[in-house]
């Protein structure tokens, strides 16, 4: 099974940056960026392209216990970037500001250890905590566009739990399969 445990923003934090790409990704039109709908905005912190259907419980006990350790966490979205150059990014995003950036990588560190220990092989790219909102299959320039982006500065949510995902990829939906609730 494809998953992901993550932070999914509130949706009015989701609304909220919607409304702030609709007249950039109208803008930018047309191009061959592929915009992220709102329902799929959130902060990875562990990725497996494959997980054992057989161990998802096992995984989902310890991201309870995980949780139960962890107090909620106030972050807010801010800036952007790419990967990629911006003259051929594949991927805009949206930022964390800090010092939700810290809690993230260091979440993101604990996550794929508790994943990895409970039968998942998380991706082993490097961590940067981001919020997806374009992406182009062959790599697209950017750098206005990252500049419009880069001036984001969204209000500060509550962090009050992680989720454990569904990726599908054949119809392009995810489904949160558990919500582990932060009470540390």
């Amino acid at each position: 099974m494809r998953c992901f445990l993550a932070v999914i923003p509130p949706t009015d934090v989701s609304e909220e940056i919607s409304r702030f790409l609709e007249p950039r990704r109208l803008a930018s039109e047309p191009t061959s960026w592929r915009w992220t709908r709102s329902e799929r905005y959130h902060l990875t912190l562990a990725f497996m392209a494959e997980y054992p259907q057989g161990r998802i419980e096992e995984l989902i006990d310890a991201l309870d216990l995980w949780a139960a350790r962890r107090r909620p966490e106030t972050m807010a979205i801010e800036g952007a970037g790419a990967f990629g150059t911006p003259e051929r990014a594949k991927v805009l995003h949206l930022g964390v500001s800090s010092p939700g950036r810290a809690v993230l990588a260091e979440w993101s560190g604990q996550l794929r250890a508790l994943a990895s220990s409970h039968g998942g092989r998380p991706d082993g790219a490097g961590f940067t905590p981001h919020l997806t909102v374009a992406r182009s299959r062959r790599g697209e320039p950017a750098g206005r566009l990252l500049q419009a982006l880069d001036t984001y500065v969204g209000e500060p949510f509550d962090v009050t739990e992680v989720a454990l995902v569904q990726s599908h990829l054949r119809d392009h939906r995810h489904e949160v399969l558990h919500r582990a609730r932060l009470m540390g």
